[in-house]
């Protein structure tokens, strides 16, 4: 690839995108898939909400916080020509003088939340990697003025939503779906949401803890018990849970 006069760019927002397109990202879709195996979560939650997050990012509404900037400064290789990390991070650091304004509900590209972290394993590079769940009721009084008001998102930090397609390898967790109440009160306890929990050939299925779920039903977001699946051996399936279908490939 050939050096640029990057230095043209004054607003880091007009940066990325420059950079972007120099990539061949032209649209988010790629980059959103990239950006979200680059930071360990793979779910279509963290999908959706990556490319929203490109498109604001892109269009200057606000700028990443720093893990993201990090993982966008890898893909896009910043490093490899000369004088464009150093003008890379100068234009960032003058764009902080606004916070970040992520929006990332669910620790979509980024597996934890500024203020909680997921108590359930998240991919990364093959492995588990196991968070801890902060102190509800220390979190609720420390929540930053830019994060988004969730009654709901606010005590919990499992994500429990419903994921489509499942690409893990043997030995790696990852939760699939999340099963809501009755009229979109508390989630069910594991005893009762593991009676309608199909037998798999590819892995188990168990509890993942009490997290939250968007319920169109509902309105918003919900409590909700977790499935954490859990794979065992190397093959393809269709299961249908909860009444979505999900097809599960577990490679070696």
């Amino acid at each position: 690839m050939a050096t640029r006069d990057w230095t043209a760019y004054e607003q880091w927002h007009e940066l990325l995108d420059a950079l972007c397109a120099e990539h061949g990202y032209l649209d988010n879709m790629a980059l959103a898939d990239a950006l979200c195996a680059a930071s360990g979560n793979r779910t279509q939650a963290a999908f959706d909400t990556a490319v929203k997050n490109l498109r604001n990012w892109r269009q200057g509404v606000h700028i990443p916080q720093r893990r993201n900037f990090l993982l966008l400064g890898k893909i896009l290789k910043v490093d490899e020509q000369d004088g464009l990390r150093e003008h890379w991070n100068r234009l960032y650091g003058q764009a902080k003088v606004k916070p970040a304004d992520d929006d990332v509900p669910d620790g979509a590209t980024e597996p934890i939340t500024r203020t909680r972290k997921s108590r359930w394993p998240l991919l990364v590079g093959g492995g588990v990697v196991m968070g801890m769940l902060g102190a509800a009721a220390l979190g609720l009084s420390s929540v930053q003025q830019d994060e988004q008001a969730d009654p709901v998102a606010s005590y919990e930090g499992i994500v429990a939503e419903y994921v489509r397609n499942v690409s893990v390898k043997v030995g790696e967790s990852a939760i699939i779906h999340g099963a809501r109440g009755n009229e979109c009160g508390p989630a069910p306890s594991w005893e009762s949401a593991k009676l309608l929990l199909p037998e798999l050939v590819t892995g188990t299925l168990t509890d993942g803890g009490v997290g939250t779920r968007v319920s169109r039903q509902c309105g918003g977001r919900v409590p909700a018990r977790a499935i954490l699946f859990t794979a065992t051996t190397a093959g393809t399936e269709q299961i249908s849970l909860y009444g979505d279908d999900i097809v599960i490939r577990v490679s070696e």
